[in-house]
């Protein structure tokens, strides 16, 4: 198999994360208690292929459009929408530094697949504990939210990072047919680090469905190019 490196930047929507205290890792994947891997979603993504919490459905050949003509007319076609999959993820930071997220490894767990690991750069910031009376302030419980006679709460919650690549064109390309409709388990590791040079990584288990998927609008037919 080769190996597929690609890279992609994009922009993290922000929320606000839980804290703790920073430790040095291995960087393995097994960080769950520091930094945690939420779900996946499709929500507000424009995309051909379908986007769930836990699977998606990725369609690999792109085909033609075919609309039956009314009153004798010839049927017209038109290129079926093919686009590559993208997704939002969502994370957890349980400790009181941010923890800025640099890249992230897929493995699909089948030799058959045609394709090595892919391995993408990214640029995303999983917000720590944060006070409620101090949003600047970050936090990994509520005395540090004390200032004076203001006593706040240390509060945490999940962070969106958006378009997250899952699968381009070229993935796609090359992806062997006798895997095709087959559930694939897929392992996906992301790393990163906080301000004082401590290592994470977080694992999520999703999988792909690759197959030719018909994704022609209501009252057209899939026909092969």
């Amino acid at each position: 198999m080769r190996r597929l490196v690609k890279s992609i930047t994009f922009l993290a929507l922000l929320a606000i994360v839980v804290g703790g205290c920073g430790s040095t890792t291995g960087g393995d994947g097994n960080d769950a208690t520091i930094i945690r891997f939420v779900s996946f979603d499709g929500l507000g993504l424009t995309q051909a292929d379908s986007v769930r919490a836990s699977s998606a459905d990725v369609d690999v050949v792109q085909n033609l459009c075919e609309m039956t003509g009314m009153n004798g007319e010839m049927n017209t076609f038109s290129e079926e929408p093919f686009t590559q999959t993208v997704a939002n993820a969502t994370f957890r930071n349980d400790q009181k530094l941010d923890i800025h997220l640099n890249g992230y490894t897929m493995h699909i767990d089948d030799p058959d697949v045609g394709i090595g690991d892919l391995s993408y750069a990214m640029s995303g910031t999983i917000v720590g504990g944060r006070c409620s009376n101090l949003p600047d302030r970050s936090c990994a419980s509520d005395p540090e939210c004390i200032v004076g006679l203001s006593r706040g709460t240390c509060t945490f919650s999940e962070t969106t990072v958006t378009g997250l690549l899952l699968v381009d064109f070229d993935t796609k390309e090359h992806v062997a047919l006798s895997v095709y409709g087959r559930g694939l388990p897929v392992e996906i590791v992301f790393t990163g680090n906080d301000v004082v040079g401590n290592n994470y990584s977080v694992r999520a288990n999703y999988t792909l469905t690759f197959a030719n998927f018909c994704n022609c609008a209501a009252g057209e037919i899939c026909t092969l190019g």
